[in-house]
């Protein structure tokens, strides 16, 4: 193999590996606050996302059993505003 098609083999190598990998979400930290998700249960928000393009609440939710955990979320809505 010369060294043009060894260079152009790797080039486009690496150029395929590079379009398949996909960059993680950039979290924002944010001023924590408390707000409903669309059932009317209550969570907190703690960040923003931005994913493909898209921006998303992370907010903690709490099951009844006490287990939390982060989830992002497309939407939250004021305490009392949520859509029952």
């Amino acid at each position: 193999m010369e060294y043009g098609e060894l260079y152009n083999a790797t080039k486009d190598a690496f150029t395929d590996a590079l379009a398949e990998h996909k960059s993680r979400p950039r979290l924002m930290r944010i001023n924590a606050f408390e707000a409903e998700d669309e059932d009317g249960k209550p969570v907190q928000v703690i960040g923003v996302i931005d994913d493909d393009d898209m921006m998303k609440f992370v907010v903690i939710e709490e099951e009844d059993d006490g287990q939390i955990f982060p989830i992002a979320c497309s939407a939250v809505y004021r305490k009392g505003a949520a859509k029952n």
